[in-house]
């Protein structure tokens, strides 16, 4: 009963008693008995009284500001000032938070150029959510500049590709593809954009969106169930090429990133922006949700032309509509081959 309340309480904060009654055929009365051993033991509290009352969990929450000094290193951060204020949880999900911290927390040291970083902890009975902000330059105009991009939310699809990094030397531009696959939401706020995201499983993922104002530099949001199965393993070997080969090898692309306060996607220099790097990659699947119809041009560019000259790149598409799937045939002249570029969808589905 106990935990059906928990993790049934945030979309049920009102009416938490009802719903708990109705699935276990008791009283509401024996329901608010369990309400209140959970409320003794601060896993939940109330606010209001009477008919109003809603429930929410606690959460726990703690703030660590930090000078940026030489010689600080990630692991050591984690090791002394975060994993300490963790809540149990299972090793699998304790695993995940340690390489989404370390990864991110040393993005700030090694590129934000900022001077301090903030880190907070929270968690209440159901997830566990990591912050780490900064002051820098801000990543996606970092990267920007860098690459020599025309816009900043062309850093977020090359963000989403993965293998991104402006110091090849010491980092594989891995940590932040990973990460963002390995929580169950992951965002990066900056320059007055928003990355989000999140498993195909909760019916969002990868979507990016302006946001006003906003502090300068960075802020990574990592969040994840206590309870959740995912493993660092299954996430590797979801972009790993089964060829009997290790590594970051196969990508998904949300190709609706590419589209900008919904432009439409049509001609050969949009096309190139998203091909961009593909060749690092032995597979790269494109994933056609949310975009509603493509151009003959565009779909030259990716379907015929990239895939003629980088005939090692094993090129697939999933989710495409009717639209845009007839636009891929029109450009190959074949059927068959525009069939077995068509991926199995759910395949490529982050758990």
């Amino acid at each position: 009963m106990q935990d059906f309340i928990v993790h049934n309480l945030p979309d049920h904060p009102g009416d938490i008693a009802r719903v708990s009654a109705t699935e276990f055929g008791i009283s509401r009365q024996a329901v608010n008995r369990y309400l209140r051993t959970l409320k003794a033991e601060k896993v939940i509290e109330a606010g209001g009284a009477g008919r109003n009352t809603a429930y929410s969990l606690v959460v726990t929450k703690h703030v660590i500001p930090l000078d940026i000094v030489p010689g600080m290193a990630e692991h050591r951060v984690w090791r002394d000032n975060v994993a300490p204020l963790l809540p149990e949880m299972s090793q699998n999900v304790r695993d995940i938070c340690e390489y989404g911290f370390t990864e991110i927390f040393n993005n700030v040291l090694d590129h934000a150029e900022s001077k301090v970083v903030g880190i907070a902890v929270l968690y209440d009975a159901l997830m566990v959510k990591l912050w780490v902000w900064d002051e820098g330059v801000g990543i996606f105009e970092k990267i920007r500049t860098h690459f020599g991009l025309d816009d900043p939310r062309e850093a977020i699809l090359e963000l989403a590709k993965g293998k991104l990094t402006s110091d090849p030397d010491n980092h594989t531009g891995e940590g932040i593809f990973f990460t963002s696959r390995m929580f169950d939401t992951f965002s990066i706020k900056s320059d007055g954009l928003s990355f989000l995201a999140e498993p195909e499983s909760r019916g969002i993922k990868d979507i990016l969106f302006e946001t006003s104002g906003g502090a300068k530099g960075t802020a990574v949001l990592m969040e994840i169930r206590r309870d959740s199965p995912r493993t660092k393993k299954a996430v590797f070997d979801r972009y790993s090429v089964d060829d009997g080969e290790f590594g970051f090898s196969r990508t998904v692309i949300p190709v609706k990133l590419l589209q900008y306060e919904g432009e439409s996607l049509v001609s050969r220099s949009q096309a190139k922006r998203l091909i961009a790097r593909f060749e690092r990659f032995k597979e790269v699947i494109l994933d056609f949700k949310g975009v509603v119809t493509v151009g003959q041009a565009f779909s030259d560019e990716v379907f015929r032309v990239f895939r003629e000259s980088h005939p090692q790149v094993n090129l697939l598409y999933v989710n495409a509509n009717e639209e845009v799937e007839r636009m891929i045939r029109r450009v190959l002249q074949d059927r068959a081959l525009s069939d077995s570029l068509k991926g199995k969808e759910g395949e490529y589905t982050d758990a």
